[in-house]
């Protein structure tokens, strides 16, 4: 279909909506115009309110939701159609005698003009006759559309030298044309309340238009309007006045009652809107698939037979985009371009248009299961059951391929016991930058890892880049943070290295340490992880036979194989190198990344225990793990403490004089 699009001038092709956003391409970031062209579309506005409701059935970021509720832009409002008056003094053929505004807020008593977009039917009529809306329409389309409706701006326009009828004030009212409203969005054309809506209050003061009130705020203020901050914006709180049948009612009450009266009238309609426009397919690029459409004088559009699927890219030796709207595809040979109608067999074209590579993106994964389309193998594999990417393609490959999984769904593709989505659960990364900015040639701040994986390992590497910052935000790239990488991986290489007899103590520490960290790494909170696999270590190190602080006792201390068995095993997703040779050196089979995760036992991974110390004339000589409850229990706690080997080498032979005895915390002999 004919429509106006987005053009960059630079990658001379059409974008989607989608790629042109804040008014720039997505690839070469160049300011991007309008342009009318004949292209091929999918139509997913017919899945706009699918893909609306289907948001609140996945679990993505709420921020990748809100991106795509925004731009898929639902609003409920009325059509209102209002007769066009023309003056005698204007002489203009087919023009029309009606415009249809669209509106939330049907403040109709306050309605004093109509803007209609430069895309407009009848503002291109008008322009016939009139040169000054000639020269602001040509205008008016060079600007992207982020420029026109930026906030702030000043607001510009031309009069058509048109009037509209306002239904309940039975007054004429001026038709202007204005950049601030979009072709694309709603009809096209919008009424001016300007007493009630900030932007149409600047459009009136410009053109010193009337500012009528009809409602009151809740400050009680109704005072004729003659500075922005009197406005009473959709949204806000406060009641009808200057409105006959309506003064009194609240402003949403008020609303929906003009709306109600409207309809009666038979002048307007309730609809919804949305912003989401047809997805322009369509790209004057070479490399991409050739849209398989035959064109034939005889019968018109047809598609390529299925058995001539798919279409191939033919050789085209300048295939660079001239510019001139056409694709590269036309200067590929007459025996590729010339075929024959699918339908009556006479002569007929090839289209030259590829497909935009986002519709690629939006298809593949459907083949990764299985090439050869087997239903079963698709059924077990998908949907997809993690999906890991950035927030950057929120409403381009991830509503792309929502509605292609749809669309497939519906045409018996694909099985609707798949489910509704394609990506039920969807976590998206942060980005990791260097020296406070984004990593880029041009900023010299590029980091190479070979570098650094020369000097400290792969995976003190990968153990930083998981440690800089929780995995959803990224973090800034510092040289000094692997070092201490490097440190916590030779920890661990000594600490597997010595071990000895299993010690007790270290077992509830195990278990803790298998729940927390599975929960965790569910969660992808891999930084957080890696500071448990830390804490883990310490503990284990604590036992070690060779700490000094052992040493002195003269008692047999030591982290037992399974706990180190445990710590390989955890430790083997953030650093699998080192995992790797530590697990053959433990005597476990080949490989450590084909074991099961370990398991716990939840009575002991529970935080239901305390470490109760026990001292010596002052001095810490052991800690007791008990049960909290067993913790309170001054006569228990002492028999147990009294009990230890440890204690007893320092209370043998020797007179208790006193016990003192904190629950939960502390027990403290004092001997002779």
């Amino acid at each position: 279909k004919k429509s106006l699009l987005n053009w960059c001038p630079s990658c001379k092709t059409v974008l989607a909506d989608e790629q042109a956003e804040a008014g720039v391409c997505e690839r070469c970031k160049t300011v991007t115009e309008k342009k009318e062209t004949f292209q091929w579309f999918f139509k997913i506005t017919d899945y706009a309110q699918r893909l609306l409701d289907n948001l609140d059935k996945i679990n993505w970021p709420e921020k990748i939701k809100i991106a795509q509720r925004n731009w898929i832009g639902r609003k409920e409002g009325i059509n209102i159609t209002y007769r066009v008056k023309v003056p005698n003094s204007l002489k203009v053929r087919n023009l029309l005698t009606s415009v249809t505004v669209f509106t939330t807020a049907p403040v109709n008593f306050g309605a004093t003009f109509i803007v209609i977009g430069p895309e407009h039917e009848l503002a291109r009529k008008a322009a016939k006759t009139d040169i000054k809306v000639k020269e602001y329409i040509e205008k008016a389309l060079k600007k992207s559309d982020i420029d026109r409706i930026a906030e702030g701006k000043e607001k510009t326009g031309v009069f058509t030298g048109l009037y509209a009828i306002n239904h309940v004030t039975k007054k004429e009212i001026p038709i202007y044309v204005t950049d601030f409203v979009l072709g694309h969005v709603g009809t096209g054309a919008v009424q001016g309340c300007p007493g009630h809506d900030k932007r149409d209050f600047e459009f009136a003061k410009k053109f010193k238009l009337p500012i009528p009130r009809v409602i009151v705020g809740k400050d009680g203020d109704d005072s004729p309007i003659e500075r922005i901050e009197q406005v009473v914006e959709h949204g806000m709180e406060g009641q009808f006045v200057n409105s006959e049948f309506l003064n009194g009612l609240d402003f949403e009450e008020g609303l929906q009652k003009t709306m109600d009266y409207f309809e009666e009238k038979d002048w307007g309609r309730r609809v919804i809107t949305y912003r989401l426009r047809d997805w322009c397919i369509s790209r004057q690029r070479y490399w991409g698939p050739p849209i398989p459409m035959i064109e034939c004088k005889k019968c018109g559009w047809q598609p390529v037979d299925e058995k001539d699927l798919p279409v191939k890219l033919p050789y085209v030796k300048n295939f660079k985009p001239t510019g001139d709207g056409k694709s590269p595809l036309e200067k590929a040979a007459k025996s590729w371009l010339d075929t024959k109608c699918p339908k009556c067999g006479g002569k007929a074209k090839r289209e030259t248009d590829v497909s935009d590579t986002f519709l690629d993106s939006a298809w593949y994964y459907l083949r990764y299961p299985s090439v050869n389309s087997n239903v079963e193998i698709t059924k077990k594999w998908l949907p997809v059951d993690a999906y890991i990417g950035g927030a950057e393609h929120a409403v381009l490959h991830l509503l792309y391929s929502r509605f292609v999984w749809m669309a497939l769904q519906d045409w018996g593709y694909l099985d609707k016991s798949l489910g509704e989505e394609p990506f039920p659960f969807l976590y998206g990364h942060g980005l990791i930058i260097k020296d406070g900015a984004k990593m880029s040639k041009s900023k010299g701040n590029i980091v190479n890892p070979d570098e650094y994986i020369d000097k400290y390992g792969a995976d003190a590497l990968r153990l930083y880049l998981m440690f800089i910052g929780p995995y959803d935000q990224g973090g800034d790239f510092r040289d000094t943070g692997m070092k201490g990488m490097k440190r916590f991986l030779n920890r661990v290489w000594k600490l597997v290295n010595k071990p000895i007899s299993e010690v007790k103590e270290v077992h509830r520490l195990r278990h803790k340490t298998i729940k927390k960290l599975t929960e965790l790494m569910s969660n992808f909170r891999f930084n957080v992880g890696i500071a448990t696999l830390m804490e883990y270590v310490n503990g284990l190190s604590r036992h070690n036979a060779e700490d000094p602080r052992r040493k002195s006792s003269g008692e047999k201390w030591g982290a037992d194989k399974e706990s180190l068995r445990v710590l390989i095993l955890l430790l083997a997703p953030f650093a699998p190198y080192t995992s790797e040779e530590l697990w053959l050196k433990l005597g476990g089979k080949f490989s450590v990344h084909q074991q099961a995760w370990p398991k716990f036992e939840e009575r002991l991974a529970t935080t239901g225990f305390t470490t109760v110390v026990v001292q010596i004339n002052g001095k810490l000589r052991a800690k007791l793990e008990l049960d909290r409850k067993a913790a309170q229990d001054k006569a228990k706690v002492l028999v147990l403490a009294k009990a230890n080997n440890h204690i007893k080498t320092y209370i043998k032979d020797k007179k208790i004089v006193k016990e003192i005895f904190v629950p939960g915390r502390l027990v403290s002999l004092v001997v002779k």
